[in-house]
């Protein structure tokens, strides 16, 4: 069956977003060896060398003095057992796709920082956040690749000196290093993966300094290949834009089916994606709601991981802990019965994190607290609310397409469509609470469209049997399992030396 994606051609919308002029020396930027990501660089530069374009490729895995986001397998070690890495593997499938050998371009050594490198006084997070290098924010960058997945988001936790100036000076090679790369290219535009992370973000910094225009490539839908924009990968704005139009210029009985069908699926937990979530609640168990009792539930959000998002996080309330003591405040107010629905994304996160939050739920003093590993399905919850409150969590516009009312106290991803009412202060939230806005389903759905069928499907890269990639009969997959697991070990070790106080 034919995927209908979000766009037909990769080549028309890169016509469409990019002149003449900027499609004439595009340069891809790589540091991943996430095999979607991969993926989705070969196809980009592979559609690029179809239209003529003469694309530089920078596959610097295993360049930076800091590995950045996912598993990286060493190339020392699949040489000793012959299997190659999947960046080795891409290069082979464009060589072989026709691509000449001078497309591939390494870092110039030997490398010298380019500027001093800042100078570390605290390493706490607002320390790390002004970092800045060649008038670049580097502390962004370094805060989107915490030392550990037990990292707080806090100003009371320290990250390990050593860890933190080893990020200072991977993010300024990748800055020098791009920005040069930009230059002996004579780079007309700027490809790099997903644009947060420690090096992406980068290269991307780079690119705006030298007024390049930058777009990112990232997984697509759950039933398409990959994803790519020139707008920022977070500017919540212009996806919202992009989820109406495709909304609007799709057969609405079929736009209307898809979406749809992505809030159904997590509803009866049933997509594989959300069990992470779902996975230690009981589909349908709800909680005991009196009769004409109103109940008001505030699903919290996993806010950590967008903490560091240039967000208009100050247009709205300081922090989570006082959304949810604002909310309770506006329940009390009206005598309305008040639910906190713990993020079940709480089971993974920091213990000091996790114990701030239920500090702050404390001090809200809800009627009920529903934790992390509470057994209550979120969804039927959520229709036993008569008002559903979040700080942007996607809990809102599914209780939306659910029919409930959803007023929103964050930056989100909905916030645009006509599905919730945004509100910025106390007083906003107290007569929101009190009148309640129309619920709209419908306006919900483009958000679920987009979630299924978000950017391309493949022309060039084709799957095989086991869902592999390949390009050019080049397979895009993982080397070995064995080289895997050394690899993982030898990254271990190197960041626990690193880690250590």
């Amino acid at each position: 069956m034919t995927i209908r994606a979000e766009h037909e051609s990769l080549a028309e919308y890169l016509s469409t977003r990019l002149s003449p002029d900027e499609l004439e020396r595009p340069l891809l930027v790589s540091f991943t060896q996430w095999d979607f990501a991969a993926a989705a660089l070969a196809e980009v530069a592979a559609t690029l060398h179809t239209m003529g374009s003469r694309p530089s490729v920078a596959l610097w895995s295993s360049k930076t003095p800091l590995r950045d986001v996912g598993w990286q397998s060493h190339h020392m070690i699949s040489r000793l057992f012959l299997s190659p890495t999947i960046d080795i593997r891409v290069k082979q499938a464009l060589l072989a796709f026709g691509l000449p050998k001078s497309t591939f371009v390494d870092p110039y050594r030997p490398w010298t920082p380019r500027e001093p490198l800042p100078t570390i006084t605290d390493t706490n997070r607002s320390a790390i956040r002004a970092l800045t290098y060649r008038g670049a924010p580097m502390g962004r960058g370094i805060l989107e690749v915490p030392p550990s997945s037990e990292t707080p988001v806090t100003d009371e936790y320290r990250w390990p000196h050593r860890y933190v100036e080893r990020a200072i000076r991977s993010y300024a090679f990748a800055f020098d290093q791009a920005m040069q790369a930009m230059e002996d290219s004579r780079a007309s535009a700027v490809f790099t993966y997903n644009g947060r992370f420690l090096h992406d973000s980068a290269v991307s910094h780079a690119a705006e300094q030298l007024g390049l225009p930058t777009l990112a490539y990232d997984t697509g839908g759950l039933e398409t290949d990959f994803d790519l924009t020139i707008d920022a990968t977070h500017d919540w704005s212009a996806l919202q834009t992009r989820m109406k139009l495709m909304y609007e210029s799709w057969p609405r009985s079929e736009a209307d089916t898809v979406g749809s069908s992505w809030f159904l699926d997590r509803r009866n937990h049933t997509e594989a994606a959300n069990t992470m979530f779902t996975g230690g609640q009981t589909l349908g168990q709800g909680i005991d709601v009196a009769p004409n009792e109103t109940l008001v539930t505030y699903f919290s959000s996993s806010g950590d991981e967008i903490a560091e998002l240039d967000l208009d996080w100050a247009d709205f309330f300081d922090g989570q802990e006082e959304a949810v003591k604002a909310v309770a405040d506006a329940c009390a107010a009206h005598g309305y019965r008040f639910v906190v629905r713990t993020h079940p994304h709480k089971r993974f996160k920091p213990a000091d994190d996790v114990a701030a939050w239920h500090r702050a739920v404390q001090r809200a003093n809800p009627d009920v607290h529903l934790d992390e590993h509470s057994e209550v399905d979120s969804y039927t919850l959520m229709e036993q609310s008569d008002v559903v409150v979040t700080y942007g969590s996607t809990t809102g516009v599914e209780a939306a397409f659910a029919g409930r009312p959803v007023i929103v106290m964050g930056p989100s991803a909905y916030d645009e469509l006509g599905c919730a009412l945004r509100v910025r202060d106390r007083q906003q939230l107290t007569d929101a609470i009190a009148n309640p806005p129309t619920p709209s389903s419908t306006s919900a759905i483009p958000y679920g469209l987009m979630m299924k069928r978000r950017g391309f499907t493949y022309e060039y890269i084709s799957r095989d049997d086991n869902d592999g990639r390949q390009l050019a009969e080049v397979r895009i997959v993982e080397p070995r399992l064995l080289v895997r697991h050394l690899s993982h070990a030898l990254n271990r070790w190197n960041k626990g030396r690193l880690t250590r106080y």
